[in-house]
């Protein structure tokens, strides 16, 4: 009887130690994976406060305008501000509805640029 082959034995020790390295190293590739997803969104999301800026300065005059504005990420990307492609949520992989405003307000002498809804100020409505 030849011995250079694999015993049954001896593939399923080596099937089963690459179970646990998968069971050991999978939780942190996800969260690994899920961080970088989440600091790409906020990304993305700064890119579009910043074409917002962009917008604001050229469309709003400081001495005008200090009631509550919108623009709207549509119209970020219809006046050259933003690219027209799709903008999606990362982490769910849906799109990012166009009509999604930004809020643009006056306060302390300076305007400021908010996610209607922001989930980091808590805040639904500029007010």
């Amino acid at each position: 009887m030849k011995k250079n082959a694999f015993t049954l034995i001896e593939l399923i020790a080596v099937i089963v130690i690459l179970g646990i390295l998968v069971v050991l190293i999978m939780p942190t590739f996800t969260d690994t994976l899920n961080r970088t997803k989440e600091r790409l969104n906020e990304s993305q999301k700064n890119e579009i406060l910043k074409a917002a800026r962009n917008w604001g300065m050229q469309k709003l005059s400081l001495e005008s305008n200090k009631d509550i504005n919108y623009v709207t990420i549509e119209t970020l990307q219809d006046d050259g501000f933003l690219d027209d492609k799709e903008v999606k949520n990362l982490t769910n992989k849906q799109n990012i509805n166009k009509e999604t405003k930004i809020c643009i307000r006056y306060k302390n002498n300076q305007y400021e640029y908010i996610f209607e809804g922001d989930p980091i100020t808590g805040e639904g409505v500029c007010k």
